[in-house]
């Protein structure tokens, strides 16, 4: 089981000192979800941080038929996804989604299809 609390900490540690916060702090900043057991879905605080201060490798999934993309989506997401992910949003519709795990995004783009890739991870 994932344990958001400790790879909060753990991405802490890896920050520049000048951009280092508290853990805490970082929690509340960086997750959408603030339950320790909630999904790994990244702010835009989140994302920018993991982007620009971790240097973490992004994998880009465009969602093709944003009519698709839904609560239920997020929440398939939030419960299926093993690492962080960011929702990429333009004008209020979702156009796609940033992974920073390898596997789900080749799996995924494999699919082709991201509630197909859901419904089967």
């Amino acid at each position: 089981m994932r344990d958001k609390k400790k790879l909060t900490q753990e991405l802490v540690a890896l920050l520049p000192k000048e951009q280092r916060i508290s853990p805490e702090s970082a929690f509340s900043a960086w997750w959408y979800n603030l339950r320790s057991t909630g999904g790994l879905r990244l702010t835009i605080t989140g994302y920018m941080t993991f982007v620009d201060y971790l240097d973490l490798t992004q994998y880009e999934f465009h969602i093709p038929d944003a009519h698709e993309f839904n609560l239920r989506t997020i929440i398939a997401l939030d419960r299926r996804l093993e690492l962080p992910y960011y929702i990429v949003i333009k004008k209020s519709v979702p156009v796609s989604v940033i992974f920073f795990g390898s596997k789900e995004a080749m799996l995924v783009n494999l699919y082709g299809n991201l509630q197909k890739f859901l419904d089967n991870y």
